[in-house]
């Protein structure tokens, strides 16, 4: 995203201005003090975020009563548009227009920004000096907070919400204050606590009677375990005595279904598997007669459609002259429409003849022939004709014109000469530019080098890795090659595996030479020699250029002066060739005249025109003649197909004295019944077809059924339906026996609900119902005896329960009590909300160092690479804070040096390179413009210019807005883009 062009309305200082940013990607705004550049930042942020209406006030203009403007930005995805905002239209609102002549409001611009806030905007996409100033001391969290507040929306919220957590956590707890609440809480329990001790020890049989409670509490769980037991039992006892008629129905239906045959089988819903087959088959038998009736119908029909036909060969002969009837239709149109135009183009002729009147007739018209190149001949007569006399008065102008020319350039000439360099001067210039390029030459020779060195060993590993796999590769190959040889018994092999060998050991010792070439190339390093200055190179090279520059136009004028006398002799050329051209046309006028006489009754400026008439006339005879052959074609055509229609008819005995219409109609009739008459053939052969198909499929069908029927019958170990019916009607008996024996069993299993129980009572043959009575009475008189126990305990119990409570409910000691409940309910509430708060609070701390760890590589790996560019490599990594050390950079000759030990300037392009870096990383989304301002106030003049190249560079991806009050920064800058505040355009 690029803004374009700025219109300003009226914006603090600026009023009825505009600015234009579209010449480059890399725009410097150079402006002194007070002369608004602050401004108009302000209002570039205004126009893309908007400002509420107090800070709106606080930039309206004096000298207007308009606030706003407009902000021209394109888009690689939405292409150009612009964005106005008007103080008191719409609250200051955006209002956005895009090319296609549409209008968005605010939303729309928030979409194209993605979402950006004005502070992420200027935590990512802008800094100035003011920022550089707290780098010295930067630690590892410090850093970590950068990148959190430069990449992450919201950061100081987080901010706010962490010192709120911190305040908190230290208001609830601290390990040795007093102040706290749950300090504060902690000594009132234990006060509590104290006294509460106190109280009990006053009470002597306190402990006694509490001992006593528990062992009744103990007798009475036990007493209860065995109530509980009996009443098991009994109720166990009972249910059998429900489940004894039930048992004894189990056993006379198993009595029953013991007296049919164990090895009864019978197909699983074989009788309604029998039925149903029976009800398929039936209609199936019908269908099949149907089906055999309607074939023979078929047949007799299509018999008789075959007798009513004629011989194949009339057909023919009759489709042949119907494909015949639309050409002989056409022809008799094609051949009345050229009649008429015949007579037209005769009456064409005539006329334009009489209007001639030159003596031709339509006759002599075929006899005329002009040739292709006649119409420009006599165009090139009549032109020539014309242009003889202007030619004449022409060239004496231009003799006269030729000869001041010629005496003005030699007075030129005479001065050039005696204003060139001598040639010894000249060479001494050339040998200072050569050595000037040859020693910057050798300077970014020697940087490039230092950095190849380092790729080198990197690449170094792995070519000999490579390599000596190679070398381990081969050898095994060969290796295996001669084993493979050595069985095979085929000794050829043996110098293929010689070759592979060989092949590895040729690979080795290339590669290694060429990294022996390639690290004494790189280690070659030569001098640079600083003895011609940029200054004098720049002189030098102009002076050339200007003297240069002089004999070029002294050689244009010897050129010119050549020209002119050549043109000289040119125009001694040109009279003599006028007089001859006279001659030349009077001859080709006297040709003209004896090849075509009619022309002698012309003049000859008039033959274009006549031209034009007579190849008009020439086209319609021979258009005439055209239309005449294909009338006589088309005639003959017309003729045989006459011949060709009687002769059918006469065949076929019919009447010959019809119209050829009506002719042709009725062979058409005879070929529609020929074709209706082979549809319905085609049709019954269709329908027989379809016939024995559903024949031999509904024979199918009932082949299958008429087999599951056997295959029933046979299943059951019957020969006959009836001994299957029969075999069926005992099947059925014996699993109603069978399903009346599970509902008696499932009813025993539902009453007893015991496995053993029911086991038990199903195998027993004999059971007495008195042997369940005399269970249940003595189970009975158990359960009578335990209860009152039970309520013997419980009434000794509730007397010492009472007496306990008349010890408890003293007021002092129930008051003290109370209050210790509640105090350390309290405490838990208060325990739980800082345990709360502690939770928030590492979670957070942990969310930030993951931030932190995420990005920190990555920026600090674009930071150096910055770094390293904005010191001429002087500095080739830097470190990152870590918790008791700031940042540190690390030179080319190993020393590491801490950044309160580099000069301002040096921490300034390390604190540009970072903030270079984290946009690189934190904004690849957003590409909006980056804004700088005056962030150069340290920097030499060396690392200005180092700095405004790096900034140009990434202007290629980004556009970057530099705002600056010094004039060198300006200057350097003056390749890119360069704006004087004081040269802005005004509106009026």
């Amino acid at each position: 995203m690029q803004i374009r062009h700025a219109a300003i309305y009226g914006f603090g200082k600026w009023v009825d201005d505009t600015i234009d940013f579209s010449t480059r990607p890399f725009v410097c705004v150079y402006g002194e003090n007070e002369s608004g550049k602050s401004t108009l930042q302000h209002f570039i942020l205004f126009m893309l975020f908007g400002l509420p209406p107090k800070k709106r006030a606080y930039f309206q203009p004096k000298t207007s009563g308009k606030m706003g403007g407009r902000l021209t930005i394109f888009d690689t995805d939405y292409g150009e548009f612009t964005i106005e905002r008007i103080d008191g239209t719409q609250n200051g609102s955006a209002t956005c227009y895009t090319a296609d002549g549409q209008s968005h409001g605010e939303d729309w611009l928030q979409e194209r920004l993605n979402g950006m806030t004005q502070a992420t905007y200027q935590s990512i996409f802008s800094f100035s000096a003011a920022d550089l100033m707290n780098i010295r001391n930067m630690k590892e969290d410090e850093l970590g907070e950068v990148l959190l507040g430069v990449g992450l929306t919201g950061s100081k919220n987080i901010y706010a919400i962490e010192k709120q957590l911190d305040n908190r956590i230290g208001e609830l707890f601290k390990p040795f204050g007093k102040k706290p609440e749950i300090n504060q809480q902690l000594e009132t329990l234990d006060d509590l606590f104290t006294s509460l001790q106190s109280y009990q020890e006053t009470e002597s049989t306190y402990r006694d009677k509490k001992s006593s409670v528990l062992s009744i509490t103990d007798a009475i769980e036990r007493n209860q375990d065995q109530l509980e037991k009996a009443k098991k039992d009994l109720i166990r006892t009972e249910k059998k005595q429900q489940a004894l008629p039930i048992i004894k129905a189990y056993q006379r239906e198993k009595e029953q279904l013991a007296a049919f045959p164990a090895d009864m089988i019978f197909p699983e819903n074989g009788v309604e598997r029998f039925n149903t087959l029976k009800e398929k088959l039936l209609p199936l038998k019908s269908e099949l007669s149907v089906l055999q009736d309607n074939q023979a119908k078929y047949t007799e029909k299509k018999d008789t459609l075959h007798s009513s036909l004629h011989d194949e060969a009339v057909y023919k002969n009759a489709e042949a002259i119907i494909q015949q009837k639309q050409h002989y239709l056409e022809n008799k149109r094609e051949q009345d429409k050229q009649d008429k135009s015949i007579k037209k183009i005769d009456i064409q002729i005539e006329t334009e003849l009489d209007h001639l009147n030159i003596g031709i007739t339509r006759e002599d018209l075929t006899g005329i022939i002009l040739p292709f190149h006649i119409e420009k001949s006599w165009n090139q007569l009549k032109n020539d004709l014309d242009q003889l006399m202007l030619t004449e008065e022409h060239i004496q102008q231009e003799y006269r014109q030729l000869k001041k020319n010629r005496d003005y350039i030699i007075s030129q000439q005479s001065e050039l000469t005696d204003s060139l360099l001598q040639e010894n001067y000249v060479s001494k210039l050339s040998i200072r530019i050569n050595d000037y390029q040859h020693q910057e030459y050798l300077k970014k020779a020697r940087e490039e080098n230092i950095e190849q060195q380092k790729n080198w060993k990197k690449v170094k590993e792995k070519k000999e890795r490579h390599t000596k796999l190679w070398l381990i590769g081969s050898a095994v190959a060969a290796f295996l090659l001669s084993i493979f040889a050595l069985i095979q018994g085929q000794p050829a092999l043996f110098g293929a595996s010689a070759l592979i060998l060989a092949g590895g050991i040729i690979q080795q010792v290339v590669s290694r030479k060429s990294m022996l070439d390639m690290e004494s190339m790189l280690q070659n390093k030569k001098v640079i020699s600083d003895q011609v200055t940029a200054e004098e190179s720049s002189e030098a090279e102009q002076l050339l250029e200007a003297n240069e520059q002089k004999k070029n136009e002294l050689a244009s004028i010897k050129d010119r002066l050549r020209s002119i006398d050549i043109e000289l002799l040119q125009w001694e050329e040109k009279n003599n060739a006028l007089q001859q051209k006279k001659d030349r046309l009077n001859k080709m006028v006297i040709s003209q005249h004896e090849q075509y006489p009619f022309l002698k009754q012309i003049e000859t400026m008039y033959w274009p025109e006549f031209f034009h008439t007579l190849k008009q006339l020439i086209n319609f005879d021979r258009e005439r003649n055209q239309l005449k052959r294909q009338f006589d074609t088309l005639e003959k055509e017309m003729n045989d197909f006459h011949e060709q229609l009687t002769a059918f008819y006469q065949e076929r005995n019919w009447e010959t004295n019809n119209t050829v219409e009506e002719k042709l109609e009725k062979i058409e009739e005879l070929l529609t019944e020929y074709q209706n008459v082979i549809g319905l053939l085609e049709q019954y052969e269709t329908w027989i077809t379809d016939n024995v198909d559903q024949q031999r499929v509904t024979k199918q069908k009932m082949d299958v059924y008429e087999q599951e029927i056997a295959d029933l019958i046979s299943f059951a170990n019957t020969e006959t339906e009836d001994d299957f019916l029969k075999q069926a009607k005992q099947f059925e008996q014996k699993q109603n026996h069978d399903s009346e024996l599970k509902q008696l069993k499932a009813q025993i299993e539902r009453i007893l609900q015991n496995k053993e129980d029911f086991k038990t009572l199903l195998e027993q043959e004999g059971i007495q119902e008195s042997e369940l009575v005399v269970y249940q009475e003595q189970g009975t008189a158990q359960i009578d005896r335990l209860e009152k126990e039970i309520d013997k305990m419980r009434q000794e119990l509730a007397d010492i329960d009472a007496d306990l409570s008349n010890m408890e409910s003293s007021e002092t000691h129930s008051e003290v009590l109370h209050r210790f409940n509640m105090e350390q309910e309290q405490l838990e509430k208060l325990a739980e909300e800082w345990s709360v708060y502690k939770t928030a609070k590492e979670m957070l701390v942990e969310t930030k160092r993951n931030y932190r760890d995420k990005y920190m590589g990555v920026v600090i790996e674009k930071t150096t690479a910055y770094f390293r560019a904005l010191t001429a490599n002087k500095y080739k990594h830097i470190y990152a804070p870590k918790t008791n050390t700031p940042f540190q950079v690390e030179s080319t000759d190993g020393i590491r040096y801490q950044a309160q030990e580099l000069s301002q300037g040096t921490v300034d392009q390390l604190y540009v390179s970072l903030r270079l870096g984290i946009s690189e990383v934190m904004s690849e989304k957003h590409r909006l413009p980056f804004i700088i301002d005056d962030a150069f106030v340290h920097f030499d003049l060396e690392r200005t210019k180092r700095i405004i190249k790096m900034l140009s560079e990434f202007a290629r991806n980004q556009q970057i807005i530099l705002f600056t009050c010094k004039k060198d920064v300006a200057d350097f800058a003056g390749y890119t883009s360069v704006i004087n505040l004081r040269n802005s355009v005004s509106i009026n």
